[in-house]
C-alpha cells in the first residue's frame, strides 16, 4: 500500500518568506497607475485598428 505523505506545514513557511519579500516596496521602482495601463491599451488598440485599415501604411508612404 502506498504511504501517505505527511503535511508538516512547510508550504506555509515557504510562502511566508515570499510574502515578506514582496510586501516591501522599493522607492526606486516604477510606479504604473491604472490610468497609464488603460491609456497604453487604448493606444495599442487604435494603432492596430489603423494598421488593419491601411491608414498607417498610407501615412508611411508619404515620407
Amino acid at each position: 500500500m502506498a504511504s501517505k505523505k505527511k503535511s508538516d506545514g512547510s508550504g506555509i513557511q515557504q510562502a511566508a518568506g515570499l510574502i515578506r519579500y514582496f510586501d516591501e516596496e522599493s522607492e526606486h521602482a516604477w510606479k504604473i497607475t491604472p490610468l497609464q495601463v488603460y491609456g497604453a491599451c487604448i493606444f495599442i488598440g487604435v494603432f492596430f485598428y489603423l494598421v488593419n485599415q491601411g491608414v498607417v501604411s498610407a501615412i508611411w508612404n508619404l515620407f
